[in-house]
């Protein structure tokens, strides 16, 4: 006779934390804290983080060319201990229907940065962005998440200013089952002088693998012609056939805003200025070794790397600073009396 046997369903489910951020009109940069609810139906983990914006502009007609991205200039996340991201934007990059920069991180990696137009019960036009990335945190424990984030104008980015006092930004978390932590790091500038190829270093950090990295022009054009990984790589290749590779120009184009209300997404197979170098996951602490070919306009140039770890792997602690003091008010009130 067979044993009975209980099956335990993790349900995947999205929730909404009320940071109710209000929204100043024309831009600002935004400072919060909030704790993580812990799993409600024993999902084990947060697998995305995204910032989500509730535009309201009321009588006025918003006309977005862009994602949601265009509209972040900066972002500092921690989590706990772990910065898990530092971004600055390249270049103001608000207007145009493009996606930003970021957001071509984000979508490449699996993450979310897109815009819904709607009119609300009281007749109000309003937009709903949302811009999310895989982040991979134990869902069993609450984690303590600050927030940096600035806003460029959002009367540049769609043409119309929104109502701050119905306007709000809050976390969106979504629980389910991840199989990798991820991290972003900060942008690295490196000069590329015009029809010349400069070796550069991306260095690794232990005990994350590198998984790609956004590389990203001071403009929106292509500086860089080609570009050889070091790392196994034979031969250079063009800005073309690194689109082939990561997918963008065949298998999963850049996502557009829609074209009207309810309409259906515009898409993208290269945006000219943002490129991602897919590495394959290089060897946990390795880094990246490349060959920068620039064109016939020579500029400062950034590189974003992404890393990733498997799940409670055993990954690198922060440095620490290593000289001690013993505090003693006893000795410190001697010493003033001692001449």
């Amino acid at each position: 006779m067979r044993s009975a046997r209980t099956v335990v369903l993790e349900v995947a489910y999205t929730d909404l934390v009320s940071s109710q951020v209000n929204l100043v009109s024309t831009g600002g940069t935004y400072n919060y804290a909030i704790d993580t609810p812990i799993s409600a139906d024993g999902s084990p983990h947060i697998t995305h983080l995204g910032f989500q914006f509730v535009m309201n502009f009321g009588a006025g007609a918003p006309a977005t060319t862009s994602t949601l991205s265009n509209l972040i200039s900066s972002i500092r996340l921690k989590v706990g201990a772990t910065e898990i991201m530092n971004y600055d934007q390249t270049f103001a990059s608000v207007a145009g229907a493009t996606v930003g920069q970021i957001g071509v991180m984000a979508q490449k990696v699996g993450g979310v940065d897109v815009i819904t137009e709607y009119v609300n019960s009281a007749g109000d036009n309003c937009i709903l962005g949302e811009l999310a990335f895989p982040v991979g945190l134990p869902a069993g424990k609450s984690h303590r998440v600050n927030v940096q984030i600035t806003l460029a104008s959002e009367v540049v980015w769609c043409g119309v200013a929104f109502t701050p006092g119905s306007s709000e930004h809050n976390l969106c978390l979504t629980y389910g089952t991840s199989t990798e932590a991820t991290l972003y790091g900060s942008r690295q500038d490196y000069t590329l002088t015009a029809n010349a190829t400069r070796s550069i270093v991306i260095f690794g950090k232990e005990g994350w693998n590198m998984l790609g990295i956004l590389s990203q022009s001071a403009s929106a054009n292509d500086r860089i012609t080609e570009i050889r990984v070091r790392n196994g790589a034979f031969r250079s290749l063009t800005t073309a056939q690194w689109r082939i590779i990561n997918g963008t120009a065949w298998r999963s184009p850049l996502r557009l805003v829609q074209s009207a209300i309810g309409g259906a997404p515009n898409w993208s197979t290269g945006q000219a200025g943002s490129l991602f170098v897919d590495l394959r996951r290089l060897t946990a602490g390795a880094s990246a070794e490349m060959l920068v070919s620039c064109g016939a306009v020579g500029e400062t140039h950034t590189f974003f790397p992404i890393w990733v770890a498997p799940i409670n792997a055993k990954t690198s602690r922060a440095p620490k600073q290593t000289a001690k003091t013993v505090d003693s008010t006893t000795k410190a009130v001697l010493n003033e009396g001692t001449y």
